[in-house]
């Protein structure tokens, strides 16, 4: 079994491996999405749902446990299929054609040299499982590309990890006081912090989606000046909703981060992230074995203790990402087949 830890991320999941239940949430999910005969789609469905979670689980507590030399590969192929339990949940034609069962995404065939996994990338493509996802889940704006190094700059919980070795990268350490609900960013001279409080204020607002408001708060700072020198700004969520409900910020074991550029550049979600990643890092494993060989045993390679701390916290993060997308994240309805 994996680490206690681990296995409460699973908590809800394992609801998914009965028959029984895993039909009876089906037909409530397939209901709220508008589709047509939802007991009789869950009926359907409810077997195959159950299995994809428990071949999921498998993997990763087999990876749990596993050498590094072959970690990436349990990883990617377990959140494979939890990806695919998201979308079973969202639509119950999956797969409409064979062009949906590809990944989505695919990276260079042929290596650079000098190979410098960082720079390594991977190309989210218009057709496929991510790709599918992506359209259920309305994720805005996919870059062309990404660079694992990118990859690992978004996710913040590697940001003390990724700090050390890579330098800074967009998220922000910030205080949030919850009991009175103040937030304090630090002093800073780049991104939005070199906003006014007032235009702050409405950035914030305009990316919060109706989940959280704000408002100034302290008395003798001048209008006009910029957040990073003295801002406290009062965090007014709706009920049952946390600040890491804002696109901009996240909750970690670390504390609250807020991520820091001007303009409209939002963070992609940590679901594709971890995705993407595992994707770069799994075919490295499977079909460039001297390439990862060489970096899972060298001690030359700073990188891999990055590596290393996204695949603890995969292991316990990843699966909560799942239980909150099957539960809570909106849904675009699917075209049914022709």
């Amino acid at each position: 079994m994996v680490r206690n830890l681990a296995f409460s991320s699973w908590d809800f999941l394992r609801f998914l491996e009965t028959e029984p239940t895993a039909r009876r949430l089906l037909a409530a999910f397939y209901q709220k999405h508008g589709f047509e005969s939802p007991d009789k789609l869950a009926f359907q469905q409810s077997t195959r749902l159950l299995y994809t979670v428990k071949h999921a689980r498998q993997c990763y507590e087999t990876a749990a446990t596993s050498d590094l030399l072959i970690k990436p590969l349990l990883l990617f192929y377990g959140c494979t299929h939890l990806l695919k339990a998201v979308i079973l949940c969202k639509d119950p034609t999956y797969p409409q054609n064979s062009r949906m069962l590809q990944h989505g995404v695919t990276t260079r065939k042929v290596k650079r040299t000098p190979y410098h996994i960082l720079d390594d990338e991977v190309r989210p493509q218009k057709e496929g499982l991510f790709a599918h996802a992506a359209k259920l889940l309305r994720i805005p704006n996919l870059q062309e590309r990404y660079t694992m190094g990118e990859l690992f700059s978004v996710l913040p919980e590697l940001t003390p990890t990724y700090t050390e070795l890579m330098g800074p990268n967009h998220w922000d350490k910030v205080t949030y006081h919850e009991a009175d609900r103040l937030l304090s960013f630090p002093q800073g001279t780049r991104g939005s912090l070199l906003y006014s409080r007032e235009t702050f204020l409405d950035y914030l607002t305009r990316h919060g989606g109706g989940n959280v408001a704000f408002s100034l708060h302290g008395d003798g700072i001048p209008i006009g000046s910029p957040v990073g020198t003295q801002a406290h700004v009062q965090v007014m969520p709706k009920s049952n909703v946390g600040l890491e409900a804002h696109p901009l910020f996240a909750s970690t074991p670390q504390g609250y981060y807020f991520w820091n550029v001007e303009g409209n550049d939002v963070p992609p979600p940590q679901w594709a992230v971890h995705f993407l990643l595992l994707y770069l890092l799994g075919m490295l494993c499977r079909y460039e074995a001297e390439l990862w060989g060489d970096f899972v045993y060298s001690h030359s390679y700073g990188e891999l203790v990055l590596v290393e701390h996204f695949f603890s916290e995969h292991l316990e993060r990843f699966p909560l990402l799942i239980s909150e997308l099957i539960q809570k994240e909106p849904v675009k309805k699917p075209r049914p087949p022709s």
